[in-house]
């Protein structure tokens, strides 16, 4: 027999307001509130590469190392979170393992982060393109939950909803969303779109009805899945067209969210 109902929220920008700073290796600046999925996007073969390990183990590396330290040892928690068009995990190691660009322009992301978000939700990531073989950007994010946030899911939970997440985010940082009160068993990280789109796909197996709670370009196939798309835009104000036209409900707060699915329902 089907459950009934089930919230996939995605993480960054949905549920915790975010803080990114990403480095232009080749120009040799740092860029700040960027979004990660328009840097991709700008060209194809790039590909956001997410090293499931603790951040603060890639700060204690050698500053003067090349970005392979990072990944030596660990090939098996490096995963591809989102890309511009396919690129294998095995091409990604590739570049990775060839890279000139060394830990220290890491260092430099995340201390910028760190000084902003000192809370626990911190994550490290790179961006490689397959045209160069190199990598592009170096990036480090920062968040806090939303206000509210804890009473959004006590009353979707009193609506009888199952809670899950579905982020592009390393499990290293997700994990900690457990002290916002989701249960880490229900988390699934590095979630490319794709892949957030085939969770909601299983899900619909599973429950009478999934709703979908994304802000960003990379929930737009799992916003058009969903038997309810919400999109949020607590954190950008001005999202994509094709973002609006995908879903079914737009909403300023998370806040707003246990109303909306209610009277959906």
């Amino acid at each position: 027999m089907s459950e009934g109902l089930a919230v996939v929220m995605d993480a960054a920008g949905t549920i915790l307001r975010m803080y990114r700073v990403a480095k232009d290796i080749t120009r040799g600046i740092m860029l700040e509130k960027v979004i990660t999925w328009e840097l991709i996007m700008e060209k194809e073969g790039r590909a956001l590469v997410v090293p499931q390990i603790d951040p603060t183990t890639v700060i204690s590396l050698p500053p003067e190392d090349h970005m392979a330290s990072i990944i030596k040892g660990r090939e098996r928690l490096v995963e591809i979170s989102c890309s511009s068009s396919p690129i294998t995990k095995e091409d990604a190691l590739k570049i990775l393992y060839g890279s000139k660009v060394q830990v220290r322009e890491m260092h430099e992301v995340y201390q910028a982060v760190k000084a902003r978000c000192p809370d626990k939700y911190l994550t490290t990531g790179m961006i490689v393109d397959e045209d160069l073989q190199e990598i592009t950007h170096v990036l480090s994010t920062g968040g806090s939950p939303f206000p509210g946030l804890r009473d959004v899911l006590h009353s979707l939970e009193r609506q009888g909803a199952d809670i899950y997440v579905a982020s592009g985010d390393s499990m290293h940082s997700l994990v900690n969303l457990k002290d916002y009160g989701f249960d880490p068993r229900r988390i699934y990280p590095v979630s490319s779109p794709r892949r957030k789109q085939e969770i909601v796909v299983a899900l619909k197996r599973k429950y009478r009805r999934v709703v979908m709670v994304g802000d960003g370009l990379n929930d737009l196939y799992a916003l058009l899945e969903a038997d309810l798309g919400v999109l949020t835009v607590q954190q950008d104000t001005r999202p994509a067209l094709e973002l609006r036209e995908a879903a079914d409900e737009v909403i300023m707060d998370i806040q707003e969210l246990p109303e909306i699915v209610r009277s959906s329902i």
